[in-house]
């Protein structure tokens, strides 16, 4: 699987598969700053709400974009995760486990492992498949830090003292 993350200080390529599919630019929406809009060549337009991470502690807006086997991509950035076809004619929509009023405590982590990404947020634990499917989306607390990934789960670490262990079952083949 391959990510790729784009800062959006300015309208930006969007690569897919090796094809640009169009261009991404950050967008302000419903008085929020974390909208993301796609252009294809065509001029199609695709306008996704809160997709954008404005964390204050980046230093530019970023999104990132996630290929998969599948004729499509995943975007990651803000509240709402996306699924977008390479032809900009269909969108889904996962919302994450954030929340804008606390976008300065947003952060992002991607683990590539052989079959799949995991990705560690501020709120959450994703883990999405090559085939851009869905496999655990599960709740942690800001003040969970990531350790490591072991044969049965995700480690962290609660206020530098307790540790615990989030599990993810079969989902995914991991490496230590």
């Amino acid at each position: 699987m391959k990510y790729t993350q784009y800062d959006l200080t300015a309208p930006q390529p969007l690569i897919v598969h090796g094809v640009e599919v169009g261009t991404v630019e950050r967008r302000d929406y419903d008085n929020q700053i974390n909208g993301l809009r796609i252009t294809d060549k065509d001029g199609r337009v695709v306008d996704l709400p809160s997709g954008v991470d404005v964390s204050e502690q980046l230093d530019e807006p970023h999104i990132f974009i996630i290929e998969g086997a599948a004729d499509g991509f995943f975007v990651f950035g803000g509240e709402i995760a996306y699924w977008v076809s390479t032809d900009l004619t269909q969108v889904s929509r996962l919302d994450l486990f954030r929340g804008y009023s606390e976008a300065e405590y947003w952060t992002t982590t991607i683990l590539e492992q052989p079959q799949s990404l995991i990705i560690i947020y501020e709120a959450g634990v994703l883990v999405i498949n090559e085939a851009l499917t869905v496999l655990t989306h599960d709740r942690k607390l800001i003040n969970d830090f990531f350790v490591a990934v072991e044969d049965t789960g995700i480690r962290f670490l609660r206020d530098h003292d307790e540790e615990w262990l989030m599990p993810l079952g079969d989902t995914t083949e991991r490496s230590s």
